[in-house]
């Protein structure tokens, strides 16, 4: 059963949207009849000015424009996160039988479970999200080892881990979850590359949407500075002919002071997230944040990880696939590995790095808005980060793993530079000349 704070947010987020377009509305009112018509095209007589049909118009046009735009970026933002959230599939749950623990693990669970009764509150089940693996959920029971779902991570060349090089686990999903994927309390899913839950945009910003979402904003702002300006000014020129102000147009200032303000600071904090290609959540612990990696090992190292071999690595591996749990003793002494071992190093960036970010501004900008100024500006293709097509990673990786790399050891070996002729020519000249000096 769903929290009762979990409902609100979701019946807040399904009528903020009608309340969002009925705010419209009423700003097509406020500009088009009490502004436009009754006091700049056909001035009523209380008013005692000339007609201005120019900037009636003017205000109109420009004003049509930028609601339009507004609503159609607004319009493509529900329909990718209703239609295309981001969602993970969830799995099903364990069975029984895999429920079941060995006797050493139960007083632990009971240790567990007595000091969480001591807390004020206890929790809710469903809100628990396991970042640190799959035995880590103390009130279902510890869950075997699965390795279920794992060709997808161990087939790519580098991957977000735990420090065993598992990846990291939903035991609310029952699945493995891809690099930057958090699980959404409101929706009780897994959001890939999850930014926030917005009630103002009716449900949770992700990858699929973040993008839209920052283009929304940006052209909220624009248009709400534009009907600032006109309101306070016309305002300003009735007080001073009348004595009084028109309360539509005072209203109108609210509004577009309001909203202003919102989509302003909506506006600055997605695009320095979006420089920093960090996410919402990633950004609260962004200065001291350790992500852990699991690094393909390139095969020309395999045979140097031998334990025959004089030479020792700096870091712990895994070996995919992993074996099935659990084993006998008798299965395990006959179990054959499959000819095809994927082996990785695990290795941590240093506190406060971002394996994520492309080393430069522009760059994770693109990640996010796309590569041409079309995309932008207009709401048309998603972003690149959404793209699944490539296979050595989740996500584009920056510097920082290529520096992992290198201290590891894990960079291919330098090619050798063809030689040109030139090059050969130095190198007969060199002989000559120490032939010459060693008959002197």
């Amino acid at each position: 059963m769903a929290r009762p704070d979990r409902r609100v947010n979701l019946a807040v987020a399904r009528t903020i949207p009608p309340f969002l377009l009925c705010v419209c509305v009423y700003a097509c009112y406020i500009v088009t009849k009490p502004l436009c018509i009754d006091y700049l095209i056909r001035p009523l007589p209380k008013y005692s000015r000339g007609s201005r049909v120019g900037a009636g118009i003017a205000i109109l046009v420009i004003f049509y424009v930028l609601i339009f735009v507004v609503i159609i970026t607004y319009l493509r933002l529900l329909y990718n996160i209703t239609r295309n959230p981001g969602f993970l599939p969830r799995s099903s749950p364990p069975t029984k039988e895999q429920q079941e623990t060995e006797p050493s693990e139960r007083p632990q669970r009971r240790k567990r479970k007595h000091r969480r009764t001591r807390t004020a509150e206890k929790p809710d089940k469903a809100d628990i999200d396991i970042e640190r693996g799959a035995d880590g959920n103390a009130d279902s029971g510890a869950i075997p080892l699965d390795i279920t779902g794992l060709e997808s991570f161990y087939t790519k060349d580098v991957f977000v881990c735990q420090e065993d090089g598992r990846p990291l686990y939903c035991s609310t999903c029952c699945r493995y979850k891809p690099d930057r994927a958090h699980h959404c309390r409101e929706v009780d899913r897994c959001v890939l590359k999850m930014d926030h839950f917005c009630p103002w945009v009716g449900g949770v910003v992700s990858e699929t949407s973040f993008k839209f979402f920052i283009q929304f904003v940006f052209y909220t702002l624009i248009f709400c500075v534009f009907s600032l300006i006109i309101c306070a000014t016309f305002t300003a020129e009735i007080i001073q002919d009348t004595g009084g102000a028109n309360v539509h147009l005072a209203i109108g200032i609210g509004l577009s002071s309001l909203f202003g303000l919102f989509s302003f600071g909506m506006t600055i904090s997605s695009l320095q997230l979006a420089m920093w290609n960090l996410s919402t959540i990633e950004n609260l612990n962004r200065r001291s944040a350790v992500w852990t990696l699991a690094i393909r090992v390139p095969d020309r190292m395999l045979a140097r990880l031998n334990p025959e071999s004089r030479w020792a690595p700096t870091f712990r591996t895994i070996t995919y696939p992993l074996p099935p749990v659990p084993l006998s003793p008798e299965a395990a002494r006959d179990y054959q590995p499959p000819e095809k071992q994927h082996v990785f190093a695990i290795l941590q960036t240093l506190p406060g790095e971002n394996p994520f970010d492309l080393g430069s501004p522009f760059k994770n900008l693109q990640q996010v808005l796309g590569y041409s100024i079309i995309d932008w500006f207009l709401p048309l293709r998603q972003s690149p980060c959404a793209d699944r097509t490539t296979g050595d990673s989740f996500y584009e990786l920056g510097p920082v793993v290529s520096r992992l790399k290198k201290e590891a050891g894990l960079n291919p070996p330098p090619e050798p530079q063809p030689t040109t002729q030139n090059d050969t020519e130095r190198k007969h000249k060199r002989r000559r000349s120490s032939h010459r000096q060693s008959q002197e």
